[in-house]
């Protein structure tokens, strides 16, 4: 869709070049003439934007396409330079971090992982960092392209005007860390700071299984529950970035009936409490104790992937502890069903969330919502980008506006691009 773009002719050149640019990055290789073809602009004007863009190293001429029907001269081939910038993405976790570099395809590359004790203050993880990334900025390709930005993937409500934590329940020294200010002062790069899970929300949108969706949400299912939502292609945040933060959803406003889920349950309030791997286990543990289910497990070396691994051989409590997982996981999603009216639901987190046999639950219980259509219309999906989810998350932050929103940035095209 070409929009009005304002005016005057420097803004409408920059929106001409940053739309072009899309169009290689997305569609190329592509020639000159179908460029003009394609974006219904003068071949003098598509060639002087190329000009501009060859100039800067952000494409490249990359050999002939074929011919016409009808003969003549065969077209030069153009095609997105992505190592003409980077991105710096980081995840960071209460007891371990990950740092990449990545081009501007989000292709990722040199991915460090560290662990720290939990508690350790935040400056000192940041330290460590630091020296990650001074790392990256010694590779040859690196120092020849351009930075783009750096984007923080971390848990907690995120003031995103100071680029801090501002609330945490289990990160309270970390909570009021000036992250953007540090790394923007050291680095002088734009620095974002974004929700891990709604980083990860991102992440699957942009290049994971949500990709095709405009209207999705992604369900976070593994120490706590979380949701990100996308509306219109774009993630929302809410007016105090508290949007959700669905694990506060109280049990027993939504399920009258504990006996829905009599193994998983012992006095939990909230379903973040309740869908937890050591709640699965604890489970298991109380079950073997009250001789249901003797010849279950070894209680001393119970995991959730033991439970897996026992419900895929029809194991009858490690069924049951499924099943009952899957039927909350399946009245979380009925709410958010009602009230989003989602394309795509995406659950992710822990292997458990990804489990086929949980999946198939979480369908099974969808199916009981009252109001049909929604559910009938939604599909869910286990999560596709694993491990490098918020990462891929934090990159595409800084990628965002300048190649995947509908809406353009000029202003910090004009800031990256033409500097």
């Amino acid at each position: 869709m070409i929009r009005e773009a304002g005016y005057g002719p420097k803004l409408v050149r920059e929106y001409n070049e940053l739309n072009i640019l899309r169009f290689i990055k997305n569609d190329g290789p592509i020639s000159r003439a179908d460029l003009a073809k394609r974006y219904k602009l003068s071949k003098a004007a598509v060639s002087e934007i190329i000009t501009n863009l060859l100039e800067s190293g952000y494409i490249k001429e990359i050999g002939t396409g074929n011919s016409t029907r009808f003969g003549g001269r065969r077209p030069i081939l153009l095609e997105f330079n992505p190592k003409s910038g980077y991105a710096i993405g980081l995840e960071i976790k209460r007891d371990h971090a990950r740092v990449a570099l990545s081009d501007l395809n989000a292709k990722l590359y040199q991915i460090k992982n560290f662990t720290f004790e939990r508690g350790t203050p935040l400056k000192k993880v940041v330290n460590r960092i630091f020296e990650f990334i001074d790392g990256y900025f010694e590779i040859p390709w690196v120092k020849r392209s351009k930075p783009i930005g750096i984007g923080v993937a971390i848990p907690g409500l995120i003031n995103y005007r100071q680029g801090k934590i501002q609330e945490s329940d289990t990160l309270f020294n970390w909570v009021g860390f000036p992250l953007k200010k540090i790394f923007e002062k050291r680095y002088g790069i734009e620095t974002i700071i974004e929700n891990d899970v709604k980083a990860i929300s991102l992440g699957e949108t942009r290049f994971g299984i949500g990709k095709n969706y405009d209207n999705l949400v992604y369900l976070w299912i593994g120490d706590g529950l979380s949701a990100g939502i996308v509306i219109n292609g774009e993630l929302y945040r809410g007016v105090s970035a508290s949007a959700g933060e669905i694990g506060y959803y109280d049990i027993g406003y939504m399920i009258r009936e504990k006996e829905d889920f009599r193994y998983l349950h012992n006095n939990h309030e909230k379903f973040a409490d309740v869908l937890a791997d050591r709640v699965l286990i604890d489970a298991a543990k109380r079950a073997i104790k009250k001789g249901e289910f003797a010849d279950a497990f070894d209680t001393e070396q119970i995991t959730v992937d033991e439970i897996l691994k026992a419900a895929g051989k029809n194991h009858p409590l490690a069924v049951e502890l499924i099943k009952e997982y899957g039927f909350l996981v399946g009245v979380v999603c009925i709410n958010l069903i009602n009230t989003l009216n989602p394309e795509l639901i995406i659950i992710g987190g822990q292997p458990l969330a990804r489990h086929p046999l949980l999946l198939n639950f979480v369908k099974e219980q969808v199916k009981q919502d009252i109001l049909r259509t929604p559910s009938r219309v939604v599909k869910i999906r286990k999560a596709r980008l694993k491990e490098n989810a918020a990462i891929l998350g934090a990159v595409a932050l800084v990628l965002e506006d300048l190649f995947y929103m509908n809406r353009l940035n000029i202003e910090k095209y004009r800031e990256v691009f033409r500097s």
